[in-house]
């Protein structure tokens, strides 16, 4: 998966507000592998994604790469770092990502090179989460400690939050169907958050082999929107101590 920089030099446009949260209608039919993901995620008529997304905004995310997966990278004493956040929708999640490795990295006195990937399928999504420009997040919208990491790595005016040069050179946006393979890229840690809820079980598994296709052995894979027979077979392994986190056999 040859994934672009976002580049220093994109054009910043008026950001959406913080809490703004796209909600389009959710199809109770399942989608097929072979079904046309333009219509079914892109048409505004007939769109069934959820695309609600904000800085740091899900502690189970942070707390597996702070307690769990950052210790286990370490352990393994490879060189290189590399996350992945699928359906990553304007980018959001992927700099907060970004962000709490660094402050672990920080603490470890340690220099891995750092590299954090999202991917969707909204051209416009992907757009947005390259510029790195965002609406200010009200004070009370996360802890004091995620603020004081916001502060750090990006720069806060009145209206807006656009994230620094050293986010983004590590954080890289691509347009990616997850119904294909990656190429050319492995990873310690995957976030697949919400995303296989909407497929049946066939595209289920198909995407979850891809995944598992390019986790790095004991490497963690965050899911959600997976049933536990459907992780029958997988060789994933639930992690125990974060829900909904599971390690690479």
């Amino acid at each position: 998966m040859a994934l672009n920089n976002p580049g220093s030099g994109s054009p910043k446009r008026p950001p959406r507000p913080a809490n703004d949260i796209a909600i389009s209608c959710r199809a109770t039919n399942p989608i097929s592998i072979n079904d046309d993901l333009g219509k079914v995620f892109l048409d505004e008529n007939q769109a069934k994604a959820t695309t609600a997304t904000r800085l740091f905004r899900n502690d189970e995310i942070f707390n597996a790469i702070t307690k769990v997966v950052m210790p286990g990278f370490f352990s393994a004493t490879r060189s290189k770092f590399a996350m992945w956040s699928t359906g990553c929708s304007s980018g959001e999640e992927v700099y907060s990502m970004a962000m709490i490795a660094l402050t672990e990295i920080a603490k470890s006195k340690r220099s891995p090179l750092l590299e954090v990937f999202g991917t969707d399928i909204n051209s416009s999504r992907i757009e947005e989460a390259r510029s790195g420009f965002y609406g200010r997040p009200s004070r009370d919208a996360f802890t004091p400690n995620y603020w004081r990491i916001l502060e750090k790595y990006a720069e806060i005016d009145s209206n807006s939050v656009t994230m620094g040069s050293k986010l983004r050179s590590i954080c890289k946006f691509k347009l990616f169907d997850m119904r294909n393979c990656p190429k050319k890229h492995f990873f310690f840690f995957i976030v697949c958050n919400h995303v296989l809820q909407y497929y049946d079980s066939d595209g289920q598994q198909h995407i979850l082999r891809n995944l598992k296709a390019v986790l790095n052995p004991g490497g963690f894979l965050y899911l959600e929107g997976i049933t536990t027979a459907g992780l029958e077979g997988s060789g994933l392994v639930k992690e125990g101590s974060i829900p909904n986190l599971y390690v690479c056999s």
